[in-house]
């Protein structure tokens, strides 16, 4: 058969975008160029012989769309796409989180409405579960103090970090909408991922601050 330069550079093309993603880091542009490689491998495949090679050309597009697979749950991974209002204003204050890593928490999460007064934590007893004052207040006792918080604030923090009781009581009134997890849940996120545990220990202790930086008695911090 005769050689074709030009419809043999295809395959040198094609295994051009193959070497350049395999030299990348980032996971997404790795993808979008071995998809590349792969539109010149299949333009190859078709053209140049004197038949197509159909076995080869079934393969490579078995592999592409696999690899267009992953590319798309990294694409939703990095992006804000499907998310509704709410779950972009959660991701507001989320500070220090990807969109992946933000996307793991709303699996867990459960939104809640408190359609009465709602005993979020009590005093000395054990807590399973964190929350996120998303809309309206929250009442809250320690001691002999009894102040207000309003939305933007997590509940039940500092048992988390400590795993131990919370020290104050809590009550959502009604109307109040916040977001609850399943703390060991999100403990076995953290233990899969340390950049995941990172940025929720990181979050947490800035809640924790802010508390600290706007309450007026020291012991006024909800544990």
């Amino acid at each position: 058969m005769e050689f074709d330069f030009n419809t043999a550079l295809l395959i040198h093309v094609g295994a051009l975008f193959y070497i350049v993603a395999f030299l990348i880091r980032d996971e997404l542009k790795l993808r979008l160029l071995v998809l590349a490689g792969s539109a010149f491998y299949l333009l190859y495949y078709y053209v140049f012989p004197e038949s197509p090679l159909w076995d080869a050309i079934l393969t490579t597009i078995v592999l592409a769309l696999a690899n267009l697979t992953i590319l798309f749950r990294i694409v939703m991974e990095r992006s804000m796409l499907a998310l509704s209002d709410e779950e972009k204003q959660l991701f507001a204050a989320f500070e220090g989180f990807t969109p992946g890593q933000f996307r793991q928490l709303l699996k867990i999460a459960r939104w809640r409405t408190a359609e009465s007064a709602t005993e979020l934590t009590t005093e000395n007893q054990p807590l399973s579960n964190l929350y996120y004052i998303f809309d309206g207040p929250v009442h809250a006792k320690k001691g002999n103090h009894a102040f207000t918080l309003s939305a933007g604030n997590f509940i039940g923090e500092i048992a988390f970090v400590l795993t131990g009781p919370p020290t104050a009581d809590v009550t959502a009134p009604p109307e109040t909408r916040y977001v609850e997890w399943d703390s060991a849940a999100i403990r076995q996120l953290m233990a899969k991922s340390p950049t995941f545990q990172n940025a929720m220990m990181a979050l947490l202790s800035r809640d924790l601050a802010d508390k600290l930086a706007t309450s007026v008695q020291p012991d006024s911090v909800i544990a």
